[in-house]
């Protein structure tokens, strides 16, 4: 049974190393030297300022557990009037294919359908995460609502071509 608890500072050692991880994994997609692959995977004082950014309001951030174990986060972002916004979902790796980010996605839209006048969330996802894309997919999130566009002020790292409505795009 898989569950989400408001996250509390029992929690916080096992959420800064998960957020450390969560961002390595994402910075990972993307080529990178060896100096940036040993920055990843260690909670650092980044992990710390997120986390605490997390803990403000608009956001909810709650930690998952499968059973009475805790093995992930969710949060919520209340950015606007009436659309949530679904920010971060980590699952311990060795706790994924279970269906527990599902179901954790399922308790927050139920917590989001419940709050007053919110009518719609949405996810931001990289493109290249297409575990992700495949999981919001079968979800439901089949509407294209933002699309984000990054210029790099330096080497781009981003390989792969992609065409959308006839312009070129690097993931």
């Amino acid at each position: 049974m898989v569950k989400l608890v408001p996250y509390n500072d029992s929690f916080e050692t096992a959420t800064l190393n998960r957020i450390s991880e969560f961002f390595g994994f994402h910075h990972a997609l993307v080529p990178m030297t060896d100096l940036e692959i040993s920055r990843i995977h260690t909670p650092d004082d980044d992990s710390i300022v997120t986390l605490t950014e997390w803990q403000i309001h608009p956001s909810a951030l709650f930690t998952i557990l499968s059973g009475d174990v805790s093995v992930g986060f969710i949060r919520i972002n209340y950015r606007g009037p009436n659309v949530a916004w679904i920010e971060d979902v980590f699952v311990d790796t060795e706790h994924r294919g279970r269906g527990i980010a599902s179901a954790a996605i399922a308790a927050v839209e139920t917590i989001i359908m419940s709050t007053p006048g919110y009518t719609a969330v949405c996810l931001d996802v990289s493109l290249r995460n297409e575990t992700a894309l495949r999981l919001y997919h079968k979800l439901g999130y089949v509407d294209l609502s933002l699309i984000t566009v990054r210029k790099e002020f330096g080497e781009s790292k981003r390989d792969k071509p992609i065409k959308l409505f006839n312009l070129d795009f690097n993931l």
